[in-house]
């Protein structure tokens, strides 16, 4: 094993981080859990919100528009998107609605140029828009599926902020936020293209609040991981869960919440972070018995069936 660079400097850090810094920070990070965090004030902000015409961005743009904010809604889905607005406005919020496929990045320059010019610089853009889907990772069928749902996931979360941040690092004030997922902290069998999505979301995410940190900036990133939250039937159909799936409303009020205070990054429920984390500590065998009690299942459809029944090596393969 080669020595680290400057070794005596480096010994003199590394006992000074675990005696002065990592034992009282880590006093420090138990003693706030039991204070109430300091809400940041929101009201006549510019809140983006991607994917606002239904599910859980629709119920995001509803709280962040109670609480004051300018809420500008955008989908590829023109009328919902509008329904969105139409509701926030007819409770007496401020809200606009542009129709938009944010895959695509002419289309994003040209979203951003209308906003500023009619509701003015984005202070908070939230990347909620996704596919929530899931299939067996040899399925022949799925090609132009995965391309769609990386698209959708992942590179329109790189695409909207590399077109906004820079508006936000030249007045030294925004917020960026991405919804991830808990299913980038914990594979799942079936899921494969979409935790794909979320581990690279969350990786994004990781840098970009490093690289900030490099420009001085204050600039907030948050990363948001929740777990199944109930916005499409025909998904919760096909899910088998030990734990059942949040509501739209909670979840949204606890990601609401998280934004405010400005975590960098949370997960709801609040408490499976630390449980997965500790999880993964665990050997492999014992992981594989708490995934067998806690399970999260993709009921195959017909196709799904085949392909088992093909590969597998037990042919007894129908699920419950």
């Amino acid at each position: 094993m080669s020595l680290p660079s400057q070794p005596v400097k480096f010994f003199f850090e590394l006992t000074f981080f675990l005696l002065v810094l990592l034992v009282p920070g880590i006093l420090w990070g138990c003693l706030k859990n039991f204070f109430p965090a300091k809400r940041k004030s929101i009201k006549g902000q510019i809140v983006l919100i991607t994917g606002a015409a239904r599910g859980l961005g629709r119920e995001i743009a509803f709280r962040f528009a109670e609480l004051g904010a300018k809420t500008v809604c955008v989908d590829v889905d023109g009328r919902g998107n509008d329904d969105t607005a139409r509701a926030i406005r007819e409770t007496g919020g401020a809200a606009a609605s542009y129709e938009c496929d944010v895959t695509k990045t002419e289309n994003i320059k040209t979203l951003h140029e209308r906003v500023r010019n009619d509701v003015g610089p984005v202070d908070v853009l939230i990347n909620n828009a996704g596919i929530v889907w899931g299939h067996l990772y040899v399925d022949p069928a799925k090609d132009q599926f995965i391309v769609d749902q990386m698209n959708v996931n992942l590179m329109a979360q790189i695409w909207m902020n590399r077109e906004i941040l820079p508006s936000m690092l030249e007045r030294n004030s925004g917020h960026i936020v991405a919804i991830s997922s808990l299913s980038s902290m914990a594979g799942v069998s079936g899921f494969s293209t979409y935790t794909i999505t979320k581990w690279g979301t969350s990786g994004m995410m990781e840098c970009l609040h490093n690289e900030l940190k490099e420009f001085n900036s204050a600039v907030k990133t948050t990363n948001v991981l929740p777990y199944f939250v109930e916005t499409n039937p025909k998904f919760s159909a096909k899910l088998h869960l030990r734990i059942p799936e949040l509501s739209k409303t909670a979840a949204a009020r606890d990601i609401v919440n998280g934004i405010l205070e400005e975590k960098r990054q949370f997960s709801v429920p609040g408490y499976m972070f630390t449980l997965i984390a500790l999880m993964r500590c665990l050997p492999d065998s014992v992981q594989t018995l708490i995934n067998n009690i806690f399970y999260v299942r993709l009921v195959p459809d017909a196709t799904d069936q085949l392909i088992l029944n093909k590969y597998c090596k037990n042919r007894n393969t129908e699920r419950k």
